[in-house]
């Protein structure tokens, strides 16, 4: 729930968020020459959330959660589980404050030919966060791409054309969709906002070519 100023509220997740960022950049060679491009998703995010546990820049500044079940309680009150985060960032002691991560593999190689998976990537991932599914009532939220072959600018444009193409369903608040952030260092990403009934939310995409 938002509470004072939404724009300092959001500042403070991205400031959080930019540091985790410097921590993603340091441990992803050594984490992402591990796997192939026909490592599967969870291993990868297994070992990279394990490796952010281990950093000790997490251990002084936040917490780490991976896959991260979120719980809710039905009309009779009764617990039931909405679904689980690749992995979550708590930095405060308000457990309601969380910044999730959720991460899709792209541009994966199978025996017919290679696939983008960009559709998955928006439809079961990027679609999570405009349905409130996850960072319920938070403004802020990241989408992590896993480019198994390597080719960042070529998942990039795969991804920005399902959101363009679905930017209504998404209920896109910028036009266009999208808006290009600064690379840290071998890191693309950028940004969109989406409107939902429970506020605004600016989703932050990563995109990290194997074996940088």
């Amino acid at each position: 729930m938002i509470i004072g100023n939404p724009s300092a509220w959001l500042a403070s997740f991205l400031d959080v968020h930019e540091k985790v960022l410097q921590v993603i950049e340091s441990i992803w060679p050594d984490c992402s020459r591990r796997f192939d491009s026909q490592s599967l998703e969870n291993k990868i995010t297994d070992q990279l959330a394990w490796m952010l546990c281990c950093d000790p820049r997490s251990r002084e500044n936040w917490i780490v959660s991976p896959q991260y079940k979120l719980l809710a309680s039905d009309v009779r009150g009764d617990v039931v589980t909405k679904g689980y985060i690749d992995f979550a960032i708590f930095f405060d002691l308000n457990q309601e404050n969380y910044i999730a991560y959720e991460c899709k593999r792209l541009n994966v190689p199978f025996p017919s030919g290679s696939k983008s998976l960009s559709d998955k990537y928006v439809s079961e991932g990027l679609m999570r966060y405009v349905s409130a599914q996850y960072a319920q009532e938070l403004p802020f939220g990241v989408m992590v791409g896993y480019v198994l072959d390597g080719n960042a600018p070529k998942a990039i444009d795969a991804v920005k054309v399902q959101i363009k193409k679905k930017r209504s369903l998404l209920h896109c608040y910028n036009s266009p969709p999208t808006v290009d952030l600064s690379a840290v260092s071998f890191i693309t990403r950028f940004s969109t906002r989406h409107s939902r009934p429970s506020g605004e939310i600016e989703v932050q995409h990563l995109f990290l070519p194997l074996n940088p």
